[in-house]
């Protein structure tokens, strides 16, 4: 948040200018001042401003999540790239395995039947 700049010295000369006397303008222009400062201090404690995410630390963000959505993306591509290898292996293997039983029936009926 940022700071309210007050020019005290202008401020008393003012006060001293209306005719208020110097000492007076000082201690009225001082505990302005402190006023101010503690309601800022209030403001930002409540609304908890120190806590406000900039649009930079919102970007940043996005940024650091694109990147892992990405990094997420390409994995599960890869990941599925190496299962769908393994599905054509397991296809194949299973072909052969259809057809090694069709050999293995075919001979033990050719023996039942001798």
């Amino acid at each position: 948040m940022a700071a309210i700049t007050i020019d005290t010295y202008a401020l008393i000369t003012t006060l001293k200018d209306a005719g208020v006397p110097e000492q007076q303008a000082k201690a009225q222009i001082d505990a302005m001042a402190k006023f101010i400062d503690a309601s800022n201090e209030k403001v930002k404690h409540d609304y908890r401003l120190d806590e406000i995410s900039t649009k930079r630390d919102i970007t940043e963000s996005e940024l650091k999540l694109e990147s892992r959505i990405k990094d997420t993306e390409l994995r599960i591509i890869a990941q599925l790239s190496a299962m769908q290898q393994d599905i054509q292996v397991t296809k194949l293997t299973n072909r052969a395995l259809v057809a090694l039983c069709s050999m293995i029936a075919g001979t033990l009926i050719k023996i039942a039947f001798f």
